[in-house]
């Protein structure tokens, strides 16, 4: 997992975690608030009658005769808890703006997720793994695992860079469509592995020395020039350059020109595997 994808799943639990204890503060808060409501109705029933009950015990004189002692002094009755009425608008609007402010909060949480999770993935990466620059290996290592003994080739597949590695003859290259494109060093070209006409892994065929996309049959020659099919355009490659001995692919840097109309190697040069 890389930096920006765990930066979008810690947003996002953050997010999740916010909205779960903002719903449970407001359930809470109601629960709450209902109670309450309760205890002041049982409050408000009780009140008429204590003043009553105050007064009709006032009225009532003691007697008292000399065989019988003095009653004891009547102790106040203890004062009751002062309780502070809410009208029902303005009890009702309270949790209204509350659940209202909730429900606002969880939204925006869910969308800067959305908008960060959006960003991590179109931003391209600018160090390491595709949509960055990549180490191929070294360029001569690369060359020796390209040309076979038998005089034909084999592409250098770097399965990071999603590229295949194929020799371009450089003494051509001025009256093609890579003209003056970062594409080509010391006879090398990386071709990215996705067919332009809709996006399937193109795979390479040793007996025509070419690339034949399964999906819908359109092919490429070994220098990744367009020859049949429904494709629109030769193969895209990317951006290469050589640094201390090694060949470093720009994943970052995508290169797409038109159908090539001059070929620079011939096509087939055996059966078709398609």
């Amino acid at each position: 997992m890389n930096v920006g994808q765990a930066v979008a799943l810690g947003i996002g639990i953050v997010a999740v975690l916010s909205s779960v204890a903002i719903f449970a503060l407001a359930w809470r808060r109601e629960q709450e608030s209902i109670a309450v409501g309760t205890l002041d109705k049982e409050a408000r029933k009780a009140a008429p009658r204590r003043p009553a009950l105050r007064a009709a015990t006032a009225t009532q004189a003691p007697t008292v005769t000399a065989d019988e002692p003095p009653a004891p002094e009547e102790k106040p009755a203890p004062k009751s808890a002062q309780v502070v009425e809410l009208s029902a608008a303005e009890y009702g609007e309270t949790r209204r703006q509350f659940l209202n402010r909730a429900t606002g909060w969880s939204f925006g949480a869910f969308l800067a997720f959305f908008g960060i999770t959006s960003l991590a993935f179109l931003w391209p990466r600018l160090q390491g793994g595709f949509g960055g620059k990549i180490d191929a290996g070294d360029i001569t290592e690369i060359k020796e695992a390209i040309f076979q003994p038998d005089g034909s080739i084999e592409p250098f597949y770097v399965a990071e860079a999603k590229t295949y590695v194929v020799p371009f003859d450089e003494s051509v290259l001025g009256s093609t469509a890579f003209a003056g494109l970062d594409v080509v060093v010391e006879g090398l070209t990386g071709l990215w592995q996705k067919c332009v006409h809709l996006g399937c892994r193109v795979p390479w065929c040793d007996s025509s020395q070419g690339f034949e996309c399964p999906c819908h049959g359109s092919k490429y020659n070994a220098a990744g020039e367009y020859e049949d099919g429904p494709a629109p355009r030769n193969l895209d490659r990317f951006a290469l350059e050589v640094v201390a001995g090694r060949l470093i692919i720009n994943t970052g840097q995508v290169r797409d020109t038109p159908r090539a109309t001059v070929k620079t190697v011939p096509y087939p040069q055996g059966v078709n595997c398609l």
